[in-house]
């Protein structure tokens, strides 16, 4: 029973980890194969930037600043969701062990099983 409840404890607090992280995906930054003129050459304008007429000197400029923006972005999403993780463990370590086991029941929801019993019945009739 030891065993079950401490697995149990660990998927609620990864449960929690992923919930408090949101839309967040990873990204692979040790590219090979990158183009050697940097990350400007690559990447996509934003809307409506490729209706102005840019000239290759500020498309290049665009994409260079976009770039750099959205890698500071992604190391303040990273930190949110670090913040997000430390957040779910402390609000966890609060509870009592009672808590904690009704929050793992409720995070995990209703026994499949006990669903499965009335819908067997009706489809008997």
């Amino acid at each position: 029973m030891r065993p079950a409840r401490l697995l149990a404890g660990v998927c609620l607090l990864a449960t929690l980890t992923l919930v408090a992280a949101g839309d967040t995906r990873s990204q692979d930054k040790d590219k090979k194969g990158e183009d050697p003129a940097g990350p400007a050459a690559k990447g996509q304008l934003p809307k409506h930037f490729d209706k102005l007429g840019l000239t290759d000197a500020q498309r290049a400029e665009v994409l260079r600043v976009t770039a750099d923006y959205k890698e500071k972005k992604d190391k303040l999403l990273e930190e949110i969701r670090k913040l997000d993780e430390e957040a779910a463990r402390k609000r966890v370590a609060v509870l009592t062990d009672e808590q904690r086991k009704k929050l793992i029941d409720l995070v995990a929801g209703p026994d499949p099983k006990a669903k499965a019993g009335p819908k067997a019945k009706g489809k008997d009739k």
